[in-house]
């Protein structure tokens, strides 16, 4: 290790030592607010999957007239069979439209006994090959004999979804101001460090140090905090995998749940961040303060 590594690694050594307090209220904004961006990002592929198989499993409800003619549901079922567009099609009579009414309401026995299979239409259930194609599907049968509406519950979900993307976002403004203060911790430690060490600067720039070789050691200073608040982010992430995730995959079998596989993907984006962040103000710090 050469001479100027030495120094570098002396000086950061004596800054984090000298501004210990300051850095451990650093490492732990950034362990916070990095904690809070994992959350957003693994909420982001938790909505991500989830949302993947639930369009994956979207109907379209074509609902018949009262009454409508045996020959006209027939051809209709025929011509759904037959459109590439379509993976499968189930016809659901008014009495088995009721029994699964009832038993999705089961607990609701006033709305049951008010509710006959006369009030439910029969009707084809029908899983598209792309469930992006309902306009098309529409657009074809909407005007076809017998038909009396045909509806998507895709509509559904893109609310469903939409709610929980504006939770995902508010989550992620939250981790950004904490970054904020983070970095705004880390830009104050770094000029509270250059400031104790002034006449030394003043020194290594009469001599003819370049600014790089004077900031070097300042700006390794908030990395290595940035880091250890990322990491810090990361063991917190990996404690919540291994107990919360786990326990409620015990109960929530219906969708996939983000894994430690998950964690993992993310990891890097998390370390990049806090480093990067604790760079970028350690170099605004002593760019505006020191004119270094």
């Amino acid at each position: 290790m050469g001479p100027r590594w030495r120094y570098t690694l002396a000086e950061l050594g004596k800054g984090l030592r000298a501004n210990l307090l300051m850095t451990v209220a650093t490492i732990l904004t950034v362990t916070v607010s990095l904690t809070l961006g994992g959350v957003g990002l693994l909420a982001q592929r938790q909505v991500d999957q989830t949302s993947r198989l639930f369009y994956s499993q979207v109907e379209v409800s074509i609902f018949l007239q009262a009454d409508v003619p045996e020959e006209q549901r027939a051809s209709l079922q025929d011509e759904l069979n037959a459109n590439p567009q379509v993976e499968s099609v189930l016809y659901e009579s008014s009495e088995e439209a009721f029994a699964r009414f009832q038993e999705l309401f089961a607990d609701d026995e006033a709305l049951v006994e008010n509710v006959s299979p006369a009030d439910l239409p029969e009707s084809f259930r029908v899983k598209l090959v792309d469930p992006e194609n309902f306009q098309v599907i529409e657009s074809q049968y909407a005007a076809w004999p017998g038909v009396h509406d045909i509806t998507d519950q895709r509509a559904l979900l893109d609310r469903f979804f939409g709610l929980l993307n504006a939770f995902k976002l508010g989550g992620w403004a939250v981790a950004a101001l904490q970054l904020f203060g983070g970095a705004a911790l880390i830009a104050n430690t770094i000029r509270l460090s250059a400031f104790a060490r002034r006449e030394q600067i003043g020194i290594m720039k009469l001599v003819g140090a370049t600014n790089w070789y004077i900031r070097l050691p300042f700006i390794m200073e908030g990395v290595v905090a940035g880091l250890i608040g990322s990491v810090g982010a990361l063991l917190l992430l990996t404690i919540g995998e291994l107990t919360l995730i786990d326990a409620v995959s015990d109960y929530v079998t219906f969708i996939p749940l983000v894994g430690l596989d998950d964690l993992v993907a993310i990891a890097p984006l998390l370390l990049l961040t806090g480093a990067g962040v604790a760079a970028l103000a350690s170099f605004v710090s002593l760019r505006r303060f020191l004119d270094v």
